[in-house]
């Protein structure tokens, strides 16, 4: 479990003034993990996680900018759905 720097995480699509959509390819990320997404987001609504190792889409949990890695994921690589409030 540990915070991630930008090396294990770049925003590789985004869109929306008020409301954002952003699209976050992952590298090197496991369960517990979590990301700081205040540079894009004033406040995160839902995620969602689609990894090479987790089953299926999962739900991401989140709180505040800041988002947790679902459990299932080993030293995994994926995309990140995320939905909030533009920042």
């Amino acid at each position: 479990m540990a915070a991630l720097d930008g090396t294990h995480f770049t925003r590789v699509w985004d869109d929306g003034r008020a409301e954002r959509v952003g699209l976050y390819a992952l590298k090197n990320v496991s369960a517990g993990d979590t990301l700081d997404l205040s540079n894009d987001f004033s406040v995160l609504k839902r995620a969602v996680l689609l990894g090479t190792t987790v089953n299926a889409a999962a739900q991401v949990s989140v709180n505040g900018t800041g988002i947790a890695i679902p459990a299932g994921a080993n030293a995994d690589a994926g995309y990140l759905l995320v939905w909030g409030c533009s920042s």
